[in-house]
């Protein structure tokens, strides 16, 4: 379906000069979001929010909160998910796994040696970013697109590898505030499996 939502423009601005600008004054960010995971015939597969925090370089957060809670953390070296239903946590150096994932896009500051960027137009008139790693073979996904409404984030939709969509909703969010970066350390609990890629 995304054939219909999005259609190739002319760019007129050069698309990572655009989107490095917007992105460069963006230090920290944090709010609520929403998201929902479609499969290829437009069918959803899943629908979960949470809480959001990034921080540059490198650092972030997703605290998925219902219908169940679960964690994806980046500490700057070190990717934790954990998941308390299954009393596990999965560890990822972020070098191995290339620096690549869409949550990369906000908090890395050299996004050009990562992604080709460029612009598109939705139906209804709205400019996206469409990101796609340069080295696809080091990334789980196959495309970004990202909206931006006055330079506030408002959406995300990533394709993945089996062209599954994930949508994502940016509500309340709050721009460069002072987030203490101890939020992003794991503290492993007690009784749970550790596995290392």
């Amino acid at each position: 379906f995304l054939i219909i939502l999005f259609f190739c423009l002319p760019v007129l601005a050069n698309p990572n000069s655009e989107l490095s600008n917007i992105l460069n004054e963006m230090n920290s960010l944090t709010g609520d979001f929403k998201q929902k995971v479609l499969d290829q015939n437009g069918a959803t597969l899943q629908e979960v929010s949470g809480q959001f925090f990034f921080k540059k370089p490198n650092l972030f957060k997703w605290d998925y909160l219902e219908p169940s809670k679960s964690q994806l953390i980046s500490d700057g070296e070190l990717l934790y998910l954990y998941d308390p239903d299954l009393k596990q946590v999965v560890i990822s150096q972020l070098k191995k796994l290339g620096g690549v994932s869409p949550a990369m896009l906000l908090v890395n500051r050299d996004i050009k040696s990562l992604f080709e960027i460029s612009i598109i137009k939705d139906k209804n008139g709205n400019n996206w970013f469409k990101a796609v790693p340069q080295e696809p073979e080091k990334a789980n996904f196959k495309e970004v697109f990202i909206n931006f409404f006055q330079k506030e984030l408002k959406s995300m939709r990533i394709i993945d590898s089996f062209d599954n969509t994930t949508e994502i909703q940016f509500i309340k969010v709050s721009l460069n505030t002072d987030i203490n970066e101890a939020i992003f350390l794991f503290n492993t609990p007690e009784d749970i499996d550790i596995i290392k890629n």
